[in-house]
């Protein structure tokens, strides 16, 4: 017997511990199935990336190009209001992916059109320009397959009979944009 009359038991001093610990065990499982789901469902899963994949042509050998493999943002460098709206109107009704419209960001001064893209000879740029007359084409080195169209102050509308898609003999590939499926960037 103990001092005070009354016998302590050893089991139930672990039974006074073992609760406190399954209880602190439990709400760390809660805590992780929380933040796991919230990280889950609300967070989600990052977005896939677009990947450019072009081709590399042969010496003379002709590439299909079509308006919907690229975007085109529309730009307007006179006086004239609403130009660059209508004629991304007008593009949009030939098939072209519009992008961006608005007033020319370059700060230049073309006296009909000037077309931009990766290069002056890109296959995109070939097919945008058979849209317009008096078009000056310019590479800018840049890593997509946009195109921006700057329109000057003597544009007075796209050429009546253009192709919205053609075969082109040019040393540059054609590029597309892929983007995986979510479900296939899930299992990576």
């Amino acid at each position: 017997m103990e001092p005070s009359g009354v016998r302590s038991y050893p089991y139930r001093r672990r039974r006074r511990i073992r609760g406190p610990i399954t209880l602190l065990v439990l709400m760390g499982i809660l805590v992780g199935a929380a933040w796991y789901g919230y990280d889950t469902v609300i967070v989600g899963e990052p977005k896939p990336e677009p990947t450019v994949v072009c081709a590399t042509p042969s010496p003379n050998q002709k590439q299909y190009i079509s308006a919907q493999t690229f975007v085109v943002n529309v730009y307007n460098a006179s006086k004239i209001s609403g130009l660059a709206e209508r004629t991304a109107n007008a593009l949009r009704e030939r098939g072209f992916t519009i992008g961006k419209i608005g007033n020319d960001p370059y700060g230049v001064d073309p006296k009909y059109a000037e077309i931009r893209g990766r290069d002056r000879n890109a296959p995109e740029v070939l097919l945008v320009s058979e849209h317009f007359s008096g078009e000056v084409r310019r590479g800018d080195d840049r890593t997509d397959t946009t195109v921006d169209i700057i329109l000057g102050p003597k544009f007075y509308g796209l050429m009546s009979k253009a192709p919205a898609a053609m075969d082109v003999t040019t040393p540059i590939g054609v590029c597309v944009t892929t983007t995986p499926t979510p479900n296939v960037a899930a299992y990576r």
